[in-house]
């Protein structure tokens, strides 16, 4: 129990503000999915980006180091859960991104936080900034089933990225009043995204729960697979093997499924795919913490 409970203010808001998406719609409010999606993706997540990093400290070369582990932490995850989908007769342009993409930010950070304390924090923002970097470009190529070069270029998570990496190597500090004004309209993002989610869960099918629930377990398979493999291929010790582990070890990110619904891609079987293993990882990360001697 003692385990657990320091992880319940993490995870019980993620169900409650979904539990809001399905409420609207069992009171029968309209929603606009895309409205709601372009104000995440163009304005509340490149300011939650800038706006984290704007305010931390991480060394050059300790965030070099974490941007080495969380591509491999990504490669390894990649291969092993294209794997999985030709093993188990997945569609892989449907599921292959989710099943790669943790709930880096959200989940992850305050995790880190709370095992590791600010300089396990500062390690796993470096890895959410790669993560999230590759989300929306290598993602949103597989998803969209073209290069969409030109997709990725406009897209204000590159650029947010490209800012954020400016301001950790060139130490540049941003002004008190953006600082903050970053801070309003990142707020937006998260609980925007898991109201979404709320309300594509309403639509969901008893076919496509239990379709939901089996991807769900294989994410978090997959996802603390890659990340032992890279910790060993890359022989990390101490506390930077540690965040990289437990950042592998959370469940779908919310983004997967504003991608599946932007290029239609089985968009409520993400849904209950995010939410499964959202609920799973409540046993599997204590587990794994006690495994790490957290």
């Amino acid at each position: 129990m003692s385990l657990i409970s320091p992880l319940i203010p993490i995870i019980l808001p993620v169900i409650l503000c979904a539990a809001i998406g399905v409420f609207w719609v069992r009171f029968r409010q309209p929603f606009d999915h895309e409205f709601v999606r372009r104000m995440v993706l163009w304005v509340g997540a490149p300011a939650l980006i800038v706006g984290t990093f704007g305010k931390t400290v991480i060394s050059t070369e300790l965030l070099q180091h974490v941007l080495l582990a969380s591509v491999c932490m990504l490669g390894f995850s990649a291969l092993f859960a294209a794997l999985a989908c030709v093993v188990l007769r997945i569609e892989m342009r449907n599921f292959l991104v989710p099943l790669v993409f943790g709930n880096f930010g959200n989940m992850g950070l305050p995790l880190c936080l709370f095992a590791f304390g600010e300089e396990g924090l500062a390690i796993g923002l470096g890895i959410f900034l790669t993560t999230t970097i590759a989300h929306f470009s290598f993602g949103a190529a597989v998803l969209s089933g073209k290069a969409m070069v030109k997709g990725v270029l406009s897209s204000p998570i590159i650029y947010a990225g490209i800012i954020a990496c400016l301001l950790i190597f060139n130490d540049w500090h941003l002004p008190v009043s953006l600082q903050n004004t970053l801070g309003l309209l990142g707020g937006l993002s998260i609980p925007l995204m898991l109201i979404t989610l709320g309300v594509s869960l309403s639509s969901l099918k008893l076919q496509e729960a239990k379709k939901s629930v089996g991807l769900g377990v294989l994410k978090l398979i997959v996802g603390l697979a890659g990340g032992f493999a890279a910790v060993y291929f890359l022989n990390l010790e101490g506390l930077e093997r540690k965040v990289v582990l437990l950042q592998a070890a959370t469940p779908a990110a919310v983004f997967n499924y504003l991608l599946a619904m932007q290029y239609k891609r089985e968009p409520d079987v993400v849904a209950g795919m995010v939410v499964s293993s959202t609920l799973i990882s409540f046993i599997s990360i204590p587990v794994l913490l006690y495994f790490l001697g957290v």
